[in-house]
């Protein structure tokens, strides 16, 4: 009974360890809010989401100023509700170095009442509020965007590239989804413009494009010289510390240089330039408790080495199921749902973290039961 509880410690440490390492929490500076992006906001809430300001009572609910380190860029969010006889509604903002990122609207009660009648059409929804965001930002690409959106005959998912510039549009149950990327040497960089319909009114708005930047879009390193060069920073991991409870301890870790998984993929660094990188996991046999295995990152037009780490069952990179050497580029992702994300409370962050937790706690200690057989 001992011995299992030891191992239960030594597994939760391992867990937690493992779980918070993921979480980054955003320093917040409260005091030093700007005071006037608030006139900006409301400004926002009338002449670009379109609401009738003058039927609402409007309350400021919450404004914030954060980053995620000090290097980072500087984020402030604002929040209010407004309500009339009618409706309830919040909207939320998000400036990043006093420059609008992001908003969001989300019905309360009733429907909200607009400057303008809605469309019954969702392009023409769509269409108007690029119009007006175009008018308010001045932004370029917002042009390139509608330029590919007049192409576009009906409301489907549908992969539409014009030029460079490429739309898709995601349609499900609840949702329309439209994100704008550039395609440069066949991979896919983000613009950071994404669009979300639901219930026939724009709810969700984001754009980084003034922040986001090509860095470079050449591949120069092939696939086999990334595995190699990941092989090499991965074959020196021949052991893992493992915290028992009381006390560390060093485990043999064994990778399979032929088990691996190759991904292709743009990503951004902390001033969101873009680059090209090759990701490469290889698989540990045996896994030693919740380890999985070492993923190496590689900065795919220079070949530099730009993280290295042992894996574990939380946020793993790969499906250990996909065939070994498949290569693939990752799109525009949906910036507005990150977005929408990170204006989740810190708690809710550190909860979802630790149901994440007792998530894992439970396949280690499967993992040890079987063991101790």
């Amino acid at each position: 009974m001992k011995v299992a509880k030891k191992r239960f410690f030594a597994a939760l440490a391992l867990t937690l360890v493992f779980a918070f390492s993921f979480v980054q929490l955003p320093v917040v500076y409260s005091e030093e809010v700007n005071v006037e992006l608030e006139d900006e906001a409301l400004s926002v809430i009338a002449n670009v989401i379109g609401i009738d300001v003058t039927k609402y009572n409007v309350e400021l609910n919450t404004h914030n100023m954060y980053s995620v380190n000090e290097d980072s860029p500087v984020y402030e969010t604002i929040s209010y509700t407004l309500q009339s006889a009618e409706s309830k509604i919040k909207v939320r903002f998000k400036f990043l170095n006093q420059t609008l990122v992001y908003w969001s609207i989300t019905p309360l009660e009733g429907s909200p009442e607009y400057i303008q009648p809605l469309s019954t059409n969702t392009l023409d929804t769509v269409k108007d509020t690029l119009h007006r965001y175009q008018t308010y930002s001045k932004t370029p690409i917002v042009q390139e965007a509608r330029d590919v959106l007049d192409t576009v005959n009906e409301v489907k998912s549908v992969n539409i590239t014009v030029d460079n510039m490429k739309l898709q549009i995601t349609e499900n149950t609840n949702y329309l989804n439209l994100n704008w990327a550039r395609i440069v040497n066949g991979l896919e960089f983000g613009t950071g413009l994404g669009i979300r319909v639901n219930n026939g009114i724009v709810d969700v708005f984001s754009d980084k494009s003034s922040f986001f930047h090509i860095g470079s879009a050449d591949v120069n390193i092939p696939q086999q010289e990334a595995i190699r060069i990941a092989w090499e920073e991965a074959k020196n991991c021949t052991t893992v510390k493992i915290w028992k409870g009381d006390s560390y301890e060093v485990f043999p870790f064994h990778l399979v240089e032929e088990q691996r998984t190759v991904q292709l993929y743009v990503g951004s660094t902390k001033d969101l330039a873009l680059y090209p990188y090759w990701k490469v996991w290889f698989v540990a046999d045996p896994e030693v408790y919740t380890t999985t295995g070492f993923e190496v990152t590689i900065r795919a037009d220079t070949g530099e080495i730009t993280k290295s780490r042992v894996t574990s069952y939380y946020g793993t990179f790969p499906d250990t199921e996909t065939p070994a050497d498949t290569t693939s580029s990752s799109g525009n992702s949906s910036e507005f749902q990150l977005e929408n994300s990170a204006n989740l409370p810190l708690t809710a962050i550190v909860l979802a973290a630790v149901v994440s937790v007792i998530a894992i706690i439970a396949i280690v200690m499967i993992v040890l039961k079987k063991r101790s057989k």
